[in-house]
């Protein structure tokens, strides 16, 4: 199933773009989005400094919202943990509004931003360093969510190699202890 590349900020609050992905093509408002842990631990330090009744806190690699009854009218908690890429599905608890780069002046969010929904063109030469930096973020950004390797596959594998002895320098079976033999 193919993924969609969204830049969403939290309804009210248009000038914190986060990357995410969703299955559709279209959204309401109140999709789900994936986002990495990068990202999640960013809209839970955005969360938790707004007064909205919503905070995020992490519990090792859960991120649980909570919310008080100024909220919603009712007392919650959301535990999201990462799917099977590392991503967080985050969603259903406040509006999402689509970024829009008129509504944000910030060179270094929009050369974030144009990073991510670029992946494939190069920066544009007129960015400065910060800027270059924040394109690179984005870039990096949407290829994690739209090429993502499985946990724990990422990494290289680690083989144990070891110098070879000629027979005049290996060890006689009968000097290593029953322990120490390596069985085949």
């Amino acid at each position: 199933m193919s993924r969609h590349l969204w830049v969403v900020t939290v309804e009210g609050c248009p000038t914190t773009p986060y990357i995410g992905t969703s299955e559709r093509s279209t959204t309401t408002g109140y999709d789900r989005f994936s986002f990495t842990h990068r990202t999640a631990k960013q809209i839970a330090t955005d969360l938790n400094r707004d007064e909205s009744g919503l905070t995020a806190s992490w519990d090792g690699d859960s991120l649980i919202f909570t919310s008080a009854k100024e909220h919603n009218g009712d007392w919650s908690m959301e535990i999201v943990t990462p799917n099977a890429h590392g991503h967080y599905e985050i969603g259903d608890m406040w509006p999402w509004d689509e970024w829009s780069e008129e509504l944000d002046p910030d060179e270094h969010r929009r050369a974030f931003v144009h990073g991510a929904r670029a992946r494939h063109d190069p920066p544009d030469p007129q960015y400065s360093h910060a800027a270059r930096t924040a394109w690179q973020q984005g870039r990096h950004e949407a290829e994690q969510l739209l090429n993502p390797v499985l946990r724990g596959q990422s990494r290289p594998h680690r083989h144990l190699v070891t110098q070879s002895l000629t027979p005049s320098e290996a060890p006689s079976t009968t000097s290593l202890s029953s322990p120490a033999r390596r069985q085949r």
